[in-house]
């Protein structure tokens, strides 16, 4: 997947995000129950649907890292010359 590929992709997720409603049933009930808690709603949507992301993109990170790692090695070893026995 080339990088424009995944930046679409991303883009694309998290402009679907804003209408989800992340709450619990019991968070919802307390918020809607306020004129307070309607305007804080949308923020606690947001800091939910972020701390939910958050595992996935650490494991990415790391993924991505290995994988570099491992290619650059791979292709380090390839490079050497290989000696006569």
């Amino acid at each position: 997947m080339s990088r424009r590929t995944a930046v679409a992709l991303a883009a694309a997720f998290f402009a679907q995000a804003g209408p989800a409603l992340a709450q619990c049933a019991m968070c919802q009930t307390v918020l809607t129950g306020s004129p307070e808690g309607h305007a804080m709603m949308g923020g606690l949507n947001r800091a939910i649907l972020l701390m939910f992301a958050a595992p996935y993109l650490v494991f990415a990170s790391c993924a991505v890292i290995l994988f570099r790692h491992r290619i650059r090695e791979a292709v380090r070893a390839r490079l050497r010359p290989r000696r006569a026995h």
